[in-house]
């Protein structure tokens, strides 16, 4: 292996000491290697050094300004630092470029989201989801999504599917409680708020709706 490749590997292992040597040895000996920036870029972003992380990320845009993984991690670096807009530009050019996994798609619907754009998040949660259909953490926005949107039939199915890949989801239980709820299906409302709380036991939203379906029964 080469000094790269070793890089790489000690970062993969968690040896950041060694992998901040390889990686070092690398940018010295092949000072456009955009992908040795990259991941110097990354470990330090594991360590919490954003500034620095992003001079890293920024170098390797300057050599490649089409290099999807430098895109890939600005744009994580503005999603953390809550400037969405700039990130959903930056995730949105990575698959413009041909990056076409779950993740991508995934973080542009996040960005839209956190924007309020609901609507256009949705093709991108759609789109995750169609990429892993293991990926639970865009199967439940993918059906929160839909339930925002008062698409509940498409929603409900979506949040069942999040419950096959776990059954203790407690927020997906707590959504398909104010869709039964909507549906003026108490009996089943209750049981997933039941279930919300029996997975999380500070779940506050669900032994609110909890409390007002049995206020309700008592009246």
């Amino acid at each position: 292996m080469n000094n790269f490749e070793r890089g790489v590997a000690a970062l993969q292992e968690g040896n950041l000491e060694e992998a901040a040597n390889y990686l070092t040895k690398e940018i010295e000996d092949n000072p456009n290697n955009t992908l040795a920036y990259v991941n110097f870029g990354q470990l330090l972003l594991s360590m919490g050094d954003v500034e620095r992380a992003c001079r890293f990320f920024e170098k390797a845009l300057e050599i490649d300004p089409e290099l999807a993984a430098a895109h890939y991690a600005v744009g994580t670096v503005y999603f953390e630092d809550g400037k969405f807009e700039i990130a959903k530009k930056h995730f949105q050019h990575c698959i413009k470029l041909g990056m076409n996994d779950s993740d991508v798609h995934f973080m542009v619907g996040l960005c839209c989201v956190n924007n309020g754009e609901d609507r256009f998040a949705l093709p991108f949660f759609q789109r995750a989801v169609e990429l892993d259909d293991t990926d639970i953490d865009a199967m439940f926005q993918y059906g929160l999504c839909l339930a925002k949107l008062e698409m509940l039939d498409e929603a409900k199915n979506s949040l069942l599917n999040v419950l096959k890949l776990d059954e203790n989801h407690a927020d997906a239980h707590y959504n398909l409680g104010i869709i039964e709820m909507f549906n003026d299906n108490a009996e089943g409302a209750k049981n997933h708020f039941e279930k919300a709380i029996e997975s999380q036991e500070d779940h506050m939203l669900a032994m609110h709706a909890l409390k007002v379906i049995e206020n309700k029964e008592a009246e």
